[in-house]
């Protein structure tokens, strides 16, 4: 039986099941807002409707965010105590970026989720598929504890926070609740119900819009790159294999760990060619963040707000924890390379 029969009978049959559970998160968070890069079936009325939704949630997007950055800067009376608010500012910004870059990228991060499909279905033997599994199972792990942090913390901040937030005096000594985001929407008067009421439970669906692409987004991000680590690990295992053991058909297995390797490279480099802005703006944006949330702590320590305290520190956990986690993936994804390499320079 010749090598490229043997390795055509390991192929894995599973494959498009387990590149669907790979993405499945991302996938899931990603398609509402028209993102995912698979969507679609690439006919005119499907390149029409993404057109129409991505168009339709950006201006969501900016609905929410323009007039509230008008009111914060403009018209809040007292500034130092609504800087705590920029945070929420500085993560919809984020949200925006994202969203653009899944935009303008959309055909190199098709290529790697293509990719990852065709590498889980050639994959050669069940122990190189049981190390892409866990890697993704480690992947999902992050994105799972991402998410309960982020949703645990932002929905009572958009929810929650504004039902015991002091009410606001209107000019007829009536009082309302506070919306969410406090906003100036110069073209129109929103006080009056139930405008008011609408447009109340309109900022949170929208703050859910992008919260989903955030973390859609972050999901990619981690699944993207523990595959990589995966592919690294990979080749460093049939390298320790050649090492310890030895093999008959040296030169044959040479070429496969060659080809192997070079795939993982190309792959980390699609990576890095597709999200090197996100990575960017993840890592300065969530910096920025974290400041302006802790300032939210201590101001509502100060003001002896115990709940807002609370929500301004889960969602400062969050955000370290999605710091970390990117440090992690990419400390991982480096030693994995560095290990494949010192086998290649013996």
């Amino acid at each position: 039986m010749s090598s490229v029969d043997r390795h055509t009978l390991v192929r894995n049959i599973n494959y498009r099941s387990d590149a669907e559970y790979v993405v499945k998160v991302a996938k899931f968070l990603l398609t509402p807002v028209g993102i995912w890069p698979l969507y679609g079936d690439g006919s005119t009325f499907s390149r029409v409707r993404t057109v129409f939704q991505t168009s339709f949630i950006f201006s969501l997007m900016c609905f929410l965010l323009v007039p509230h950055i008008i009111y914060t800067f403009f018209d809040a009376e007292n500034l130092t105590r609504y800087m705590k608010v920029i945070a929420a500012q500085v993560f919809s910004l984020l949200g925006i970026i994202k969203f653009w870059t899944m935009i303008i990228n959309k055909n190199k991060i098709k290529r790697c989720l293509q990719q990852m499909e065709i590498q889980y279905r050639d994959v050669e033997c069940e122990e190189d598929r049981m190390v892409m599994v866990r890697n993704a199972k480690v992947g999902r792990q992050f994105t799972v504890m991402y998410l309960g942090l982020l949703y645990g913390g932002a929905l009572p901040y958009h929810i929650i926070m504004p039902l015991v937030a002091e009410r606001i005096v209107k000019e007829d000594n009536t009082t309302q609740l506070p919306l969410p985001y406090l906003s100036d929407y110069i073209f129109f008067v929103v006080e009056n119900s139930p405008f008011y009421e609408i447009l109340f439970v309109t900022q949170i669906l929208f703050s859910t819009i992008i919260l989903s692409t955030n973390c859609g987004v972050y999901s990619l991000i981690a699944t993207c790159v523990m595959h990589a680590c995966c592919l690294f690990e990979i080749t460093r295992r049939q390298l320790e294999a050649i090492v310890m053991n030895g093999t008959d058909d040296l030169h044959e297995r040479f070429g496969r760990i060659i080809t192997q390797h070079m795939q993982a490279l190309r792959f980390a480099e699609m990576i890095e060619n597709s999200l090197n802005i996100i990575f960017l703006s993840e890592v300065v944006g969530c910096t920025i963040i974290i400041c302006f949330l802790e300032y939210g702590v201590f101001k509502e320590w100060e003001d002896n707000q115990m709940f807002g305290m609370v929500i301004y520190t889960i969602l400062m956990v969050s955000i370290l924890v999605n710091i970390f986690t990117l440090s992690s993936i990419g400390d991982r994804l480096k030693e994995e390379v560095s290990s494949a390499n010192r086998y290649f320079n013996k």
